[in-house]
């Protein structure tokens, strides 16, 4: 940002200051196109709304032409004096938006079907009025049914008229004519007499000549300039419908676009100006963690060596361990057996248990050193990463001790184990010494197994079981098992110094695992382990 500022030559003010007012063109650039697309999505609301009451019009217009049509033939054939009560009957009977079918001989109407209401049109001469005839003219013009109205019907009420022309020898006769009342018309577009709903306005107009009276249907008005509306044409009685939007939206949605729009260009523009001002202090802020890092870093590589530095003395602690250490111990040990050898006609019964209990010691102390020394190596391999299949672990494991295996007469099983990825050396080990506290802690007279198998230890981990019928552990030593040096059975039964399960912990740790058991004495143990798949 400070750069930027530079190579423009602008301060912290006129840097924001300039971005509110592109952010304010581009934010009310867009409210205008709301506006507009908003507006037109209007009018096609209203558009809409206009076809869809339109076509509910001519729906309904269309079904009184056949009314007429029949009408129009009984008068043609001469057959309407027997024939069109019972006729006009099965029609208004089948068309429930016709109110009364009548015949016009000239311009007198001459029958009416149903009589009843409508006994004040018989013999009524609509020439009397001229926006009758003008209506008449039109349906001779078109010679097609035509319609009329809204008028004031003479039986009472209002209505629209449809005459269709009917001819005798060429010569006009007269019309078929059918009668809608108004209430019908809108029940059959669900319109109510006021040309309201929740959601628009209706209204429809009669085309008419300059000098002639404005017919509408209803009572209300409808602003051209100002109101969104749709206007379309009904040809078959020369009626304009028009359709307005009650509530439109459209300068509400841009007014609040175009005010959510100057919020975030005052917010926008208050975050240019604190970005502008803040170079310095982030240059500095990263100059200090820069420092930090430094810092950290430095104390790491100071860790990292000290880590080295003991590595190393404990290897060094190791090579004593495995020669310095041992030759003493050689040498009591070799020292004693020359002496119960050489003297031993001259020593009672206690002398020899003393030289034996001093060898004995020195051999466990030489096996304790070894333990020491193999503790201090494991995890330690040169072997690399390679595709391990677990049942030839076992196999191998099995020939290896397989003398001690027919002795005490183990049956082991394992099937349907995997193959895995990892370091050979460890692994094996790991099955090894679990294998081997099986085999070394079986009971006697006892038929003893030893079971290994594979459970579920999720989608990122191998899970194996080593389970056997031996001698069990008390729950109280289920954590010191793992310990150095930690024996659980008593010395003529246990073997060893008690480093297995210590070194095995180690090794499973440090590939990534864990190692758990389930015990119980005389019983038998099972002990879990969870190895990385990756």
């Amino acid at each position: 940002m400070k750069k930027i500022n530079l190579s423009f030559g602008y301060g912290p003010n006129q840097l924001a200051l300039l971005a509110f007012i592109i952010l304010l063109a581009i934010t009310q650039s867009i409210a205008y196109k709301i506006f507009c697309i908003e507006k037109d999505n209007q009018f096609n609301i209203a558009k809409e709304e206009a076809t869809h009451i339109k076509n509910q019009l001519n729906s309904a217009i269309n079904y009184s032409y056949n009314a007429t049509k029949i009408v129009a033939f009984l008068v043609e054939k001469n057959l309407y004096e027997e024939n069109f009560e019972t006729v006009a009957k099965d029609l208004l009977s089948e068309n429930k938006f016709i109110d009364a079918l009548q015949i016009v001989e000239g311009t007198k109407i001459l029958k009416t079907y149903p009589i009843k209401g409508n006994e004040a049109a018989i013999g009524f001469d609509i020439k009397t009025e001229k926006e009758h005839l003008d209506a008449i003219e039109n349906a001779v013009k078109h010679n097609k049914i035509y319609f009329e109205g809204p008028i004031n019907l003479v039986q009472g009420g209002k209505g629209i008229l449809g005459r269709e022309p009917i001819y005798k020898n060429n010569k006009l006769w007269g019309f078929a004519v059918i009668l809608i009342r108004l209430e019908t018309l809108l029940e059959t577009i669900k319109m109510d007499e006021k040309g309201l709903n929740k959601n628009f306005t209706y209204q429809i107009v009669k085309n008419s000549t300059e000098d002639s009276e404005i017919k509408t249907f209803f009572n209300n008005k409808i602003d051209t300039k100002k109101d969104i509306y749709h206007k379309t044409y009904l040809s078959s009685g020369e009626w304009f419908l028009y359709v307005k939007l009650n509530n439109p939206v459209h300068h509400k949605r841009a007014l609040e676009f175009s005010l959510q729009g100057l919020l975030l260009c005052l917010i926008l523009t208050l975050f240019i100006r604190h970005l502008a001002e803040q170079p310095l202090v982030l240059k500095k802020l990263v100059a200090e963690k820069t420092k930090d890092l430094e810092n950290l870093n430095q104390v790491l590589n100071d860790r990292a060596q000290e880590l080295a530095n003991v590595n190393k003395e404990l290897e060094y602690f190791a090579y004593i361990i495995s020669h310095d250490l041992q030759e003493p111990l050689r040498m009591i040990t070799n020292f004693l057996t020359q002496l119960e050898k050489k003297y031993d006609h001259l020593l009672d019964e206690k002398g020899r248990k003393y030289i034996f209990f001093a060898v004995d010691g020195a051999k466990r102390m030489k096996n304790i050193i070894l333990d020491i020394l193999e503790f201090s190596k494991a995890g330690k391999h040169s072997d690399k990463p390679e595709k391990i299949k677990v049942s030839e672990v076992i196999d191998q494991i099995i020939a290896y001790n397989k003398a001690t295996i027919e002795t005490k007469e183990i049956q082991i099983s394992f099937q349907n184990l995997p193959e895995i990825k990892g370091y050979r050396s460890p692994i094996s080990q790991i099955f090894q010494n679990l294998i081997g506290n099986a085999i070394k802690y079986s009971r006697d007279n006892v038929a003893s197994t030893i079971e290994i198998s594979e459970f579920n230890a999720g989608d990122k981990m191998w899970g194996f079981a080593v389970k056997d019928n031996g001698l069990g552990i008390d729950k109280s030593y289920f954590e010191k098992i793992f310990v150095l040096f930690q024996r659980v059975h008593p010395t003529e039964i246990q073997t060893g110094s008690g480093i297995g399960l210590a070194i095995v912990k180690k090794l499973i740790e440090n590939l990534g695992g864990k190692i758990w058991l389930e015990s119980e004495v005389n019983q038998g143990s099972v002990f879990y382990f969870t190895l990385p798949k990756n």
